[in-house]
């Protein structure tokens, strides 16, 4: 019997501190001016906008007819918490656009309301 209550208190403790991977905001954009607009105005939200999007960790793929540009940013929220923040550009030989994700990963508690 003292088994199967320390298990059923174990479980409990566990599933109260879920680590979760979360998309807080994504969008799409075919107007670059926009999508900046839209970028800071969240990094604002989040205090991450002091920093430059020139500044942020830079990956470049590109095939013969794709290229795809992704600056990507980490804001640390607690030792298990962190926001991804990711811009991406997408250039195609009859398109370009632009994706902006804001990703949470962590434990619950620690995700900001918005």
């Amino acid at each position: 019997m003292k088994k199967i209550i320390l298990i059923i208190l174990f479980l409990s403790l566990i599933s109260c501190n879920k680590y979760i991977v979360q998309n807080i905001y994504e969008k799409t954009y075919n107007n670059a001016d926009v999508a900046i607009v839209d970028v800071y105005t969240n990094l604002h939200y989040y205090n991450v906008d002091s920093i430059s999007l020139d500044d942020w960790i830079t990956n470049d793929m590109s095939t013969d007819t794709i290229s795809i540009t992704q600056k990507t940013i980490l804001k640390p929220i607690s030792k298990n918490s962190v926001y991804s923040f990711v811009f991406s550009k997408y250039v195609y030989p009859s398109s370009l656009y632009y994706h902006f994700l804001i990703r949470f990963t962590g434990v619950k508690k620690d995700l900001q309301k918005q």
